[in-house]
């Protein structure tokens, strides 16, 4: 993507240098200047954004009538957790563009794409074709042809053929591959290529005049300029000054802007550009309608905000579980009312048995939680992300979430929070905190967890998690010893007797072991020759090193054990000093 980026860059410079004069020697920039490389600059190395970027074609005149002159990149992230995220991104588009390394293979993103696709082409035939990326060929060791191959023996078994494969009867068609290098740049050209190749055999075009219509790839809200729209635009033309709506929410477009963030007057199809002017959030993967008038745009949302509290959904928000099955029963303000109504009954005593017999919380351990996000397509992959965890349980969890919205942690979301025993995680956002909702969680211990790698917020959640989790049993060995002699006190073999020891792993305790969540009985179990245990869950009635009663042995040193109760120790057994320790975790 970087390497499309640079080839984006450099078209933009050749444009700009044919309206305007050549600079003076020694100012002119590099192409290497007009980009930003993305790689090794996300956080935790991978894409977590849908961005868009276009290459200009310099051979094709500039024409407002020329049928191609530029090709868009929606780049969309490939992590399992953004799915929703890809989808929006493949419903923007004409080509879909498997990325598939030469040393890695399909991967179970890739399968998931190329479902994605399958379900789309059999829905709209003609609406969408499949490229094929190859990508690291310039890595060592990589043979590319038998790269290919591979990949296509793969892809084979998915319903996809490559042109090389391809049969009269394949449903899709002979796929295009093209091997290609980020680092070199080597088979870019031949990408570009293949896809304005695409676009002819697919015959696309759209019409210039008409009103807008596009869809949106992400939105959220920008201190001083309010609701920040992402959308692409898929026929006819959006200008300054025009009136959009999508779903319930509309507004008058103020800001226009292209993917370099500069002002522009006028959007034509396919072409990404940032707009301000909703007046509320709408949902990123909704369409974009421009209309004629404010009063058409405010009818239209009136309608559908009157269908929506007919249908009782105003407080639901979508998820995308085509191919997840998710316990979710309560969310939204139906969720907050309930938790705040039990915290409530419970704080002032006002529940009666009967209801405390028909709650549905004894059959579910509910983990109720407060999502924020930076903006409303990475809020969706967390809310998604967060809900799908509990299938990863073998406990009968519930994650309820009963807040979700964009923006910073405000002090009515901490209320919340104190009031449902809620947490809090934050995905992605940047910029300055609430100092007066950060010091009232403070003050109330409301655990805040914020990331912007999806991976290790998730991570954290399960830690969160786990002390809603009931406690398990945790076994841990603290040290090992190999009997090398027993001796009889007072030379009575019916009388206790002592194992001589040499500690051959950690170390031995006489009682217990100082842990975080205080001290742990020690405990001793024997191991005929290091497997078949004869006894476990001993104490220990002494332990002596040389004549010295001690409360703990080395590793290395010799000593002897007398264990409580127990007779039957041999030489050449194995004793070990374990404890057990309570512990919630999320299993």
């Amino acid at each position: 993507m970087d390497a499309l980026r640079r080839k984006a860059a450099g078209s933009t410079q050749i444009t700009q240098n044919k309206s305007k004069k050549k600079e003076k020697k020694g100012k002119k920039k590099r192409d290497d200047d007009l980009f930003q490389a993305v790689a090794g600059t996300e956080a935790g190395g991978i894409t977590q954004v849908v961005s868009a970027f276009q290459i200009r074609m310099p051979n094709i005149s500039d024409s407002a009538n020329s049928d191609i002159d530029t090709v868009t990149f929606l780049d969309t992230p490939g992590h399992a957790a953004f799915k929703s995220m890809r989808k929006s991104g493949s419903n923007g588009a004409d080509v879909l563009v498997l990325v598939i390394a030469a040393d890695d293979g399909v991967s179970p993103q890739t399968i998931e794409l190329i479902n994605m696709y399958k379900e789309i082409a059999r829905a709209q035939p003609g609406s969408i074709t499949l490229m094929v990326a190859m990508t690291k060929i310039d890595k060592p060791g990589i043979d590319i042809e038998q790269s290919m191959r591979q990949i296509e023996n793969q892809l084979m078994e998915h319903e996809i053929f490559t042109e090389r494969m391809t049969t009269p009867d394949c449903e899709f068609g002979g796929v295009q591959m093209v091997p290609l290098s980020g680092l070199t740049g080597e088979g870019i050209d031949d990408l570009v290529e293949g896809l304005i190749l695409q676009s002819e055999v697919m015959d696309l075009r759209a019409c210039r005049e008409s009103r807008a219509e596009g869809l949106i790839i992400d939105a959220k809200v920008e201190t001083g300029l309010g609701v920040v729209v992402d959308c692409i635009i898929r026929w006819g033309k959006l200008e300054v000054g025009d009136y959009v709506h999508s779903g319930v929410h509309g507004g008058k477009v103020r800001i226009l802007n292209d993917v370099n963030n500069k002002s522009i007057k006028r959007a034509s199809p396919s072409q990404p550009v940032r707009l301000v002017g909703f007046k509320s959030l709408p949902k990123a993967g909704d369409p974009i309608l421009c209309v004629q008038s404010e009063e058409i745009s405010k009818e239209i949302i009136a309608r559908r905000e009157a269908l929506a509290a007919a249908n009782d959904s105003g407080n639901n928000y979508r998820i995308d579980d085509s191919n997840t099955k998710l316990d979710v029963q309560i969310s939204g303000g139906a969720s907050k009312k309930g938790f705040m109504a039990n915290n409530v009954l419970k704080k002032y005593n006002l529940h009666d048995e009967a209801q405390e017999d028909s709650k549905e919380d004894d059959e579910h351990i509910r983990i109720p939680v407060i999502l924020k996000a930076d903006a409303d397509g990475t809020l969706a992959a967390l809310r998604d992300s967060i809900l799908a965890i509990q299938e990863q349980s073998s406990l009968n969890l519930l994650i309820d979430p009963i807040e979700i919205s964009v923006g910073h942690v405000t002090p009515s979301d901490v209320n919340m929070a104190i009031d449902s025993g809620a947490s809090i995680f934050c995905f992605n956002l940047k910029g300055s905190k609430d100092k007066s909702a950060m010091s009232l969680a403070s003050t109330n211990n409301v655990d805040i967890r914020s990331n912007n790698v999806i991976y290790r917020l998730l991570e954290d959640a399960k830690d969160v998690f786990s002390g809603f989790c009931p406690p398990s049993p945790v076994e841990k060995i603290h040290g090992k010893a190999l009997v090398q002699a027993v001796f009889d006190i007072n030379n009575n073999k019916n009388a206790e007797r002592v194992a001589g020891l040499k500690v051959t792993d950690g170390k031995l305790y006489l009682k217990n072991i100082a842990v975080e969540s205080g001290t742990l009985n020690c405990l001793y179990r024997i191991k005929k020759k290091g497997k078949e245990v004869k006894a476990e869950g001993l104490t220990a009635k002494s332990l002596r090193r040389v004549k010295d009663e001690v409360t703990d042995v080395r590793l290395g040193d010799e000593c002897g054990l007398n264990l409580e109760g127990f007779k039957d120790v041999e030489e050449g057994d194995v004793i070990e000093c374990y404890s057990i320790e309570m512990k919630r975790k999320f299993v």
